[in-house]
Order: structure tokens, then C-alpha cells, then sequence
């Protein structure tokens, strides 16, 4: 029991920081979608979100009670992992039809103690959201899906508070790309670096080289890049996903937390190839 003299004020409850492992990530996932999703996952949980939540969550600094503002989600369970650690969310997301299905998510899984959960139906290219009122924005393998990118970098600017983060991951080349699953899926290139699969509508996907990075989300738009960490180099990618192997992607999911545990951190050090992606965060002065 904490006795306090008159006069005094008591310090604020210390919040607990929220940290998400892989194991944990995994958990979750089982939690909200049944362990079906063990043999074959229903909303592209694999190893690539292994990899990317954990890191998202650490780059954000999240404690218990903060706010994240998460764009582009589809159906991701990752908004509701963040929830599950007491951390409120808003889910902005273009697709009607995605964010009933957050919201019917939210309801069937929602437990007492859980953060708050607000989804959104409204573009990422224009946000309605109040200048300089956000601290925290997730964008976790999205972004690249956007064709007005330059809009959306300018909006995650302007909604940003000062000294606010937003994590994002982003697919990247260090030069440039003129195929993507060459002989696996047919991917038409468009305009330099970014692709529209064949036959399958909103389906644009962007590759990013450092110098792009940084004139669409980083100093061309005042906000300050860290360094990139890549994920996904010639082994994980080259030699699984970006291959007839890529079947099995969304199946058997314990085999890509063997491979986000195991594989990922030794291609990391070892492998100086390019990574499909790269993850980093953006700070606004």
C-alpha cells in the first residue's frame, strides 16, 4: 500500500512493455483462427509474418495501452495480436469486405482486458485522420500493393505526430526488377520495378530500391529512415518462395517457425545477397 503526504501527487502506473515472439506470434494465430491453421493457414500467416510482426511490435516501443494506427491489413491477425497485448488499434483498410471481416474477427475473439479496436474502411493515399495526431504507425507488408505511393508516404508525414514511429516493410531490389515469380505466376511489369499479376484484379505489387525508400517514405517526405534489415535473401526466397516450392507457403506452418528461428538469422549474417524485403521504421522530428 502506497501512503502519500499531503500535498503530493502519485506517480502514473508504470505500463508494462508489449513484446511479441514468433512462438508467441504462432500462438496467437492458433488462438484466433483454430489449429487448422497449423496445416494450412487462412490468412497468409507464414513465414514471412513470423519474421515481420515480432520486429514490428519491438520497433514500435509499444506498451500497454498505446495506440497503433495499422494500415492496409486485409485480413491479418496482427491487429488483433496487438489487441490481445492491451494495445488499442486502428485498422485502416480500403476493402469493405476486409474490414467486416476484421470486425467479425474482433467480436468472436474479443476477451476482457483486451486493447480497443476500431476498424476503418478508408484509403491509406488519403486518411481521415487529424495532422500530427498519430505516434504509432504499423504497415506491415502493404504498402507495396499501392500504386499512389508518393500519397501515401506524404499522409504517414502528415499524420505522425512529432517524435511519433511508424514501422513498415516494404519488398526491395538494389537495382532494379524485370520479373517477379518468373515461370511460376504470370506478373506483367507495368512501370519500372512494379508488377500486376495476370488475370487477378488489385493484385499491383511494388519493389524498392534505397534510393526510393527514402524520396517516397523517408527524407523526401521529412521523416527520418533508419537502417534496413532485410529478410528473405537467396535461400528463403531464391530457393523457396520465389519457386515451384511455393506451393507449400501457406501449409504446414510450424515448418516456417523452424525457418524463421533457424534459417532466417544465419542467411541474415552470412547471405549478402539482396532481400525480397526490407523492414524499417520512420521517425518524425
Amino acid at each position: 500500500m502506497i501512503v502519500e503526504e499531503p500535498g503530493t501527487i502519485a506517480p502514473p502506473a508504470r505500463r508494462e512493455p508489449v513484446r511479441l515472439s514468433p512462438v508467441r506470434a504462432l500462438a496467437y494465430e492458433v488462438a484466433l483462427n483454430g489449429w487448422r491453421v497449423l496445416r494450412e493457414t487462412v490468412n497468409d500467416f507464414s513465414l514471412w509474418r513470423i519474421i515481420e510482426y515480432p520486429w514490428a511490435t519491438g520497433a514500435l516501443e509499444l506498451r500497454r495501452g498505446d495506440l497503433v494506427l495499422d494500415l492496409g491489413s486485409g485480413t491479418s491477425s496482427y491487429p488483433h495480436m496487438l489487441a490481445k497485448e492491451g494495445v488499442d488499434v486502428v485498422v485502416l483498410e480500403l476493402d469493405a469486405d476486409r474490414v467486416r471481416w476484421q470486425l467479425a474477427k474482433r467480436r468472436a475473439t474479443a476477451r476482457p482486458g483486451d486493447g480497443r479496436f476500431f476498424p476503418l474502411v478508408a484509403s491509406a493515399t488519403h486518411m481521415p485522420i487529424r495532422d500530427s495526431s498519430v505516434r504509432r504507425v504499423a504497415a506491415v507488408s502493404s504498402l507495396e500493393h499501392i500504386p499512389d505511393d508518393k500519397a501515401v508516404g506524404a499522409e504517414i508525414a502528415r499524420v505522425l505526430a512529432s517524435g511519433g514511429i511508424a514501422a513498415v516493410t516494404l519488398p526491395f531490389t538494389s537495382t532494379g526488377r524485370d520479373s517477379f515469380f518468373k515461370g511460376i505466376r504470370k506478373f506483367v511489369q507495368v512501370e519500372r520495378n512494379a508488377f500486376v499479376q495476370e488475370g487477378k484484379a488489385g493484385s499491383f505489387f511494388r519493389f524498392y530500391t534505397a534510393e526510393d525508400l527514402q524520396r517516397v517514405y523517408g527524407a523526401g517526405v521529412g521523416l527520418l529512415m533508419s537502417e534496413l534489415k532485410g529478410f528473405g535473401r537467396s535461400i528463403l526466397n531464391g530457393r523457396y518462395h520465389e519457386t515451384r516450392l511455393t506451393r507449400y507457403w501457406r501449409r504446414f506452418v510450424l515448418k516456417d517457425l523452424l525457418l524463421a528461428l533457424v534459417v532466417h538469422p544465419l542467411e541474415e549474417r552470412f547471405d549478402k545477397s539482396d532481400p525480397l524485403y526490407v523492414m524499417f521504421t520512420l521517425r518524425k522530428p
